[in-house]
């Protein structure tokens, strides 16, 4: 006689999940560790260099890749954690290896575990995204390397509730066990083994490298002269020449100025002078930016030009880069007020023509000069993106002799001269 059952709902056993869900979660832990790897180079090549123009992130992208290389949450006890992400990636993929190796056993308990530990890992990996995306969202910025990882470690979320949901519900904790330990094992050998090597070439000091031949696109630039307008302290014949490409609102910016501020207070201006050149990332003045990244950057631009009509840059860029450090309700008007300007022409300059040609012409001085992001200096004829740091500058500065001009031509003279560089 045969057995009559009951037609309810029927729940999907462990082993019937079958080999689809490890294989998805190898693919997706594939695409997090090469999306983590790529944004670990491009790191490496901003601690060394100050730039990432040339990285994978700026491929994709004009901004945000700096801003996520260079925030305080970009390292965790001075490794990226896009390595740590690394670690965690290969992680994943060890448990999907794990997952492979067992279907076959028909384990009651183990194959769960798994999806639970992969639903752990997930939920962490998300909340922390979270904190991240807040900074970026905060600052202005889009990387997206940032925003594939996040969706990387979404989806590995949402495949471990489905991998579990299928399966066996039952949480049994010494089942944890395996799978805990190959996760654990797999990330952290990773982790050990790679970690020493980073942490070397990332210290590093940038080598000084002829970047001044040729722009990004490849065409030979002319060699330009700086106008005598420009911001500038210290001796034309200072053995160390340094001009800033900067916007008065880029946090970027001011670290590298208060580096060149500090060291040409160390040198004085009978050994250093040093240079300012307005290229503020706003499209209201600036038409070779892709977007507006720092809103009334060109505003802040102008009141530097008045600024220096009345002698006070300097005094003026010092007090407006505070105001990154220190946030508050003033405008150039209360910081030319605070430097002793006379407040009446300073605010009849804001507006000025001549005001608006001189700002003009900071701005296609620095995109002749190939200036793609801030801060860009020029160091003895030699050009560098990015904020270096005291000891790049000090590098650079003893291993070359000043190009006699501001820019080096295609063939490495100096406007048709022969130069003294190296």
């Amino acid at each position: 006689m045969r057995e009559v059952t009951s037609a309810g709902p029927r729940r999907t056993s462990p082993r019937s999940i079958g080999i689809l869900a490890p294989i998805v979660l190898l693919v997706v832990c594939a695409l997090g560790l090469a999306v983590s790897g790529l944004s670990t180079r491009d790191h490496l090549r901003f601690k060394t260099t100050g730039g990432t123009r040339a990285g994978a992130c700026a491929a994709l992208v004009d901004s945000g890749c700096r801003e996520a290389h260079s925030s305080a949450a970009a390292e965790i006890l001075g490794v990226p954690i896009s390595h740590y992400g690394s670690a965690f990636y290969l992680a994943g993929a060890g448990l999907a290896v794990l997952a492979l190796v067992i279907r076959k056993r028909r384990s009651a308990a183990l194959v769960p575990a798994v999806a639970q530990v992969l639903g752990l890992m997930g939920l962490g990996a998300v909340g922390y995204s979270i904190y991240l995306a807040s900074l970026l969202v905060r600052s202005g910025e889009a990387c997206p390397f940032c925003i594939a990882l996040y969706a990387v470690n979404a989806t590995m979320l949402v495949l471990a509730l489905v991998w579990w949901r299928r399966g066996e519900r039952k949480v049994v904790l010494r089942a944890f066990v395996l799978p805990g330990v190959v996760a654990a094992a797999v990330g952290c050998v990773f982790f050990a083994a790679t970690t020493p090597f980073l942490l070397k070439a990332m210290s590093r000091a940038a080598s000084p490298v002829v970047a001044g031949a040729t722009n990004p696109g490849g065409k030979p630039l002319t060699p330009f002269v700086l106008p005598e307008r420009i911001p500038s302290k210290g001796a034309p014949s200072a053995a160390g020449d340094i001009v800033e490409f900067s916007d008065l609102e880029c946090p970027h910016c001011r670290t590298m100025h208060r580096t060149v501020s500090s060291l040409f207070e160390e040198r004085g201006p009978a050994r250093l002078r040093v240079r300012f050149v307005n290229f503020p990332l706003d499209r209201a003045c600036n038409p070779h930016v892709a977007r507006t990244l720092h809103p009334t950057a060109c505003l802040a631009a102008r009141g530097g030009l008045c600024a220096q009509e009345q002698g006070l840059f300097w005094p003026f860029a010092e007090r407006y880069f505070d105001l990154q450090v220190s946030p508050s309700s003033a405008t150039v008007l209360d910081v030319a007020r605070g430097i002793g300007a006379d407040v009446e022409r300073f605010s009849r300059c804001l507006d000025s023509e001549p005001t608006a040609r001189a700002l003009a012409e900071d701005i296609a001085l620095a995109h002749a000069a190939g200036v793609r992001a801030t801060p860009t200096v020029l160091v003895n004829g030699w050009t560098f993106e990015g904020a270096l740091g005291r000891e790049q500058l000090l590098r650079i500065l003893g291993d070359t002799t000043p190009c006699g001009c501001d820019r080096r031509g295609p063939d490495g003279t100096c406007g048709g001269e022969e130069g003294n560089g190296p």
